[in-house]
């Protein structure tokens, strides 16, 4: 089983529920995919002359924290009701940005080691008072498999990661793969096996593709020779989590002063309970802390 393209809200919430991830068509504006193409495109090209450019597994460059680098990408953020529905599937009505990034999966990229976002999930154990430690639980573990076998036991999804299709995904160019069903394992993936079992997530450009963040999943190899394969990411974790990025503090104050109210929450610039305060009475614990001094749009 896998997930196939769908613009059916229903069939994407059973998708995710079912093998671990969902594709829907259709998500964002023509015109709002391409400006963020081109923006995409001029931030990595000024990158890379000016020896900035951070590239991974053979060549696809990864231009980080872009909401620090134009406008569109907060635009991008909120442009679907359909994308913060799906998030709130998995995590609840409460739910904030983790970070934010666009990779770019050149001609020649390498396929990515197979891994999930939460791999600080701890296996749950099953005898009598037995835990797992969170603190030990990093990317080196001992606790892999090779297969989606499900077990009754999970701990639940505390991360959501959507990726927005710049450019059309194939299977050629790099589409992101995935191990139908890995959500319900329990355990994380043996990045020495091959997983020759992964499936592509093709969709067009103005698609996302959603996932849970105890799937198994890898930015796939461009087999093409003159294809870029562009996504913008969007991980999502819940409000108690601590994030990637610590918006309040590096968001540059030209796009802090520029957010909303919904993206003033979603980029942690107000307190979930108690949690992400600043030690100020009760009735004040809302908080914004624009940051200076962080890179911002290149050209």
């Amino acid at each position: 089983m896998r997930a196939t393209p769908t613009t059916d809200l229903d069939k994407a919430r059973r998708d995710l529920d079912t093998v671990g991830y969902c594709i829907v068509e259709d998500v964002a504006p023509t015109n709002l995919v391409h400006r963020v193409r081109d923006r995409v495109l001029e931030q990595a090209s000024a990158e890379r002359d000016a020896g900035q450019a951070f590239v991974q597994d053979g060549n696809t460059q990864w231009v980080a924290n872009v909401l620090n680098k134009g406008e569109v990408f907060l635009e991008l953020l909120t442009c679907s009701e359909t994308s913060l529905d799906l998030c709130r599937h998995v995590l609840g009505p409460d739910f904030i940005l983790s970070c934010s990034n666009a990779p770019i999966a050149g001609p020649a990229t390498r396929r990515m080691k197979m891994h999930s976002d939460q791999y600080w999930t701890p296996t749950i154990q099953q005898e009598p008072l037995g835990y797992s430690r969170l603190g030990d639980n990093g990317l080196d573990r001992s606790d892999v498999g090779h297969s989606a076998v499900s077990r009754n036991y999970l701990f639940p999804p505390c991360m959501v990661t959507l990726v927005w299709a710049i450019t059309d995904f194939t299977a050629d160019n790099g589409a992101t793969v995935f191990v139908p069903g890995s959500h319900n394992s329990g355990l994380q993936p043996d990045y020495r096996h091959d997983f020759t079992d992964a499936v592509p997530a093709e969709m067009p450009a103005g698609s996302i593709v959603l996932w849970d963040g105890r799937t198994w999943h890898a930015t796939g190899a461009n087999e093409t020779q003159d294809q870029y394969r562009i996504g913008v990411t969007n991980n999502m974790v819940a409000p108690m989590i601590r994030p990637l990025v610590n918006y309040p503090y590096s968001l540059r104050t030209d796009m802090a002063e520029q957010l909303d109210e919904r993206q003033k929450q979603l980029l942690g610039f107000t307190t979930w309970t108690a949690y992400g305060n600043e030690g100020v009475p009760m009735q004040n614990l809302k908080y914004f802390k624009p940051a200076v001094d962080q890179p911002g749009p290149m050209r």
